[in-house]
């Protein structure tokens, strides 16, 4: 684990690498249940998460079809992602 971590972050240095460590974990995510009703489609244009959400889109991941900065709000790479309150 510490390994895959070092490499992990050794990669993510370029922003090349940092697209592509996003892109692993949003497979990683998918993969480990995180299911959507529909995988996002071109053309998708979401104005509030709570649209992507109905739409069972969310989340959505840097570089699929529907993200944009504006729906990802700390800026990791994921827009509309479950809320996960305190």
């Amino acid at each position: 684990m510490v390994g895959a971590t070092a490499g992990l972050a050794f990669t993510a240095i370029t922003p090349e690498g940092s697209e592509r460590v996003v892109a692993s974990l949003g497979d990683f995510a998918e993969n480990l249940g995180e299911v959507r009703g529909r995988k996002p489609q071109d053309g998708d244009y979401w104005r509030r998460c709570a649209d992507a959400r109905a739409a069972g889109v969310a989340p959505i991941y840097r570089g699929q079809p529907g993200y944009r900065d504006g729906l990802d709000a700390d800026a990791d790479g994921i827009a509309c992602e479950p809320y996960r309150g305190l």
